[in-house]
């Protein structure tokens, strides 16, 4: 079996999260979805995921787990490495993006873009058992974060709900929605663009947009 991530043709030898580990609190990991992966493409955005889940749980309420996902996944991490971690986290710029207690925060978009790419390819693997063809372009909205509140709002306006029938793309039976819930809306068979709602904790919410590129010959 190929690995998860687009393009990739190398055999998938091991398991990768969808979403990590790292996202789900002691006693909850039998829950995680899995999808096969090439060992460069397991290893290759484990570096963004502690980075990524921080934001993810400043940016959301502490109900519904985020705090408890903090203290028991993040906390731990911030000394590593020198306080690599927590020095990135403290990078604050006033006129940047908004985080915990109103404070502003920079945030390094290509980290959170990797990340979102590679769940999005697994999210898109394990509803149909196939990797996203080479044609698809991926673009991720946050927001939390406060890009474009138009283009937000429009968005989050025609994807409310769920797909109808011929929208429908698969299920890739999400286990603990108390953590992440994903919609996919799309036409079955790779036969239309794909947008991917991503929730984490009922409050975080990003929208993966793989748009299907033709190119004319």
């Amino acid at each position: 079996m190929s690995c998860y991530f687009q393009g990739c043709k190398n055999k998938g030898i091991t398991k990768e999260h969808i979403p990590p580990k790292a996202f789900f609190p002691n006693g909850e990991k039998e829950q995680l979805l899995t999808v096969k992966s090439c060992a460069d493409h397991n290893n290759k955005k484990s570096t963004d995921d502690m980075y990524v889940l921080a934001h993810i749980c400043m940016n959301a309420s502490p109900s519904n787990r985020a705090r408890d996902v903090f203290n028991s996944s993040i906390k731990p991490q911030l000394e590593f490495n020198n306080g690599a971690l927590r020095k990135k986290l403290n990078n604050i710029n006033r006129n940047k993006y908004s985080c915990l207690f109103n404070v502003k925060y920079d945030v390094e978009m290509k980290r959170l873009d990797d990340f979102f790419t590679a769940l999005s390819c697994g999210i898109i693997y394990k509803s149909c058992g196939s990797s996203l063809p080479k044609e698809y372009k991926l673009k991720h909205i946050y927001f939390n974060l406060g890009h474009n509140l138009f283009v937000e709002l429009e968005t989050e306006k025609f994807y409310k709900g769920k797909p109808q029938d011929f929208m429908n793309f698969g299920k890739p039976n999400t286990r603990n929605e108390r953590i992440y819930t994903v919609k996919i809306f799309g036409i079955p068979e790779f036969k239309s663009s794909i947008t991917i709602v991503h929730l984490f904790f009922g409050k975080f919410k990003v929208i993966s947009m793989l748009s299907r590129i033709i190119e004319l010959q």
